[in-house]
């Protein structure tokens, strides 16, 4: 039958031949496991002799995955042993624990690895908030640490790479971004975005069949320089992007050809309905009028079986007030309202305003200043939003050439 320590043993220490049990304590939430080395001795980590001369002992306080939901501590006694070579610059050197933890570490390699994992998932505030429910107890930071700590994924070079610039510092810095476009990840960042580094950067990895670029001038050197045999095509954001750019040139050239929108160019009335609005006694039409008729005759059925109304907003899940504005409307058109303007403590003062606007005072701050030497009970965001109504341009005025390209 397996002992009471051969089992924490093969529990804990699952792999590692090199370490005994010697006590194990639960209390306050935590199982602590008391441990030490068994081998006799250990090889110098510069020189690599062995030695078995113990000059002093310490413990170290690792950090372990959870057990049934209670933190779980190992205390493991670590030996320091005497390098007995003339020859070696070290004199003392630990009693190594590669498979449990790293030197100077706090927490085990496995715990090690789920932060990791955990980090990589969902990096700092989110990754943290995990960690607590999972009862890893480890802050944000410790998971960027460990983030930032893994090595650079090694990449292979892409069949397809995706060449384009972003900008460091708008309008004055910018480099290139090199992507894979079949996996979608980055694979490297040049610092400029001329021809020379993407050329060096081909010539670098030759194995690239299709460079899926901008229409930059100097993309295209490059991409002849450093992989003349390869494939130079556009996505269609670029497409897209290029589309656009054409169009508004060719309209800005013939700007003197627009004219005002004249009243047999508008969309018939019955392209662009108005669904939410009653006209007269027009029914109204949509989806939310085809909700509303619905929600009507739902309430004044389940009305007319008896119940009451506080159990029909209980049963439908809605607000009281809804339910009432159902039950006491007769129709379901009464339900509808209309998206009249709501009264405003500036509306006394609008006339003065479109009037000072008309005289050519356009500035928001002197206009809320002449309001409140008048005692006006009015906010400098109310002046603003309605000068900002004054301000847009009149019905017959030529529209701009970047909006005709849109």
């Amino acid at each position: 039958m397996q002992t009471y320590a051969s089992f924490w043993d093969s529990l804990v220490f699952d792999g590692i031949d090199d370490v005994d049990v010697e006590a194990v304590t639960a209390a306050f939430g935590i199982v602590e496991v008391v441990a030490k080395g068994r081998v006799a001795g250990a090889e110098c980590s510069d020189c690599g002799r062995f030695s078995s001369r113990v000059h002093d002992r310490y413990q170290r306080r690792l950090k372990d995955l959870p057990l049934a939901e209670q933190g779980f501590v190992i205390r493991l006694t670590v030996r320091r042993f005497i390098c007995g070579a003339a020859d070696c610059p070290r004199r003392t050197f630990a009693e190594p624990f590669s498979p449990l933890a790293t030197p100077y570490a706090r927490f085990t390699t496995r715990l090690n690895h789920a932060l990791e994992r955990v980090g990589l998932a969902l990096a700092g505030r989110a990754g943290a908030r995990l960690d607590a429910h999972l009862g890893f107890g480890a802050g944000r930071m410790t998971l960027i640490g460990r983030v930032m700590a893994l090595p650079d994924p090694q990449f292979s070079t892409p069949r397809v790479l995706g060449v384009d610039d972003f900008a460091i510092r708008r309008s004055q810095t910018y480099s290139t971004v090199l992507t894979s476009v079949e996996d979608h990840r980055v694979v490297d960042v040049l610092p400029t975005r001329e021809a020379e580094p993407l050329a060096a950067w081909l010539i670098r990895h030759p194995r690239v069949e299709v460079i899926c670029r901008d229409r930059a001038g100097a993309y295209a050197e490059g991409a002849r320089r450093g992989a003349p045999d390869a494939l130079q095509v556009a996505d269609r954001f670029h497409l897209w992007q290029g589309l656009g750019r054409a169009v508004e040139t060719c309209v800005a050239a013939h700007r003197d050809c627009l004219r005002s929108p004249s009243p047999s160019g508008t969309l018939p009335e019955t392209i662009c309905p108005e669904p939410d609005l009653p006209q007269g006694d027009s029914e109204p039409l949509g989806r939310r009028a085809e909700r509303k008729k619905a929600a009507h005759a739902l309430v004044h059925e389940l009305l007319a079986q008896g119940h009451s109304r506080r159990a029909i907003a209980r049963h439908l899940g809605w607000g009281l007030n809804t339910v009432l504005r159902y039950a006491t409307a007769a129709r379901w058109q009464d339900t509808i309202r209309e998206n009249r303007p709501r009264p405003s403590r500036l509306d006394p003062y609008k006339p003065h305003l479109e009037h000072r606007f008309a005289e050519g005072c356009t500035s928001v701050t002197d206009l809320h200043r002449e309001l409140l030497a008048d005692n006006a009970p009015v906010t400098y965001q109310m002046v603003r939003a309605h000068i900002a109504t004054l301000r847009v341009a009149p019905s017959g005025a030529r529209p701009g050439h970047r909006r005709c390209a849109r």
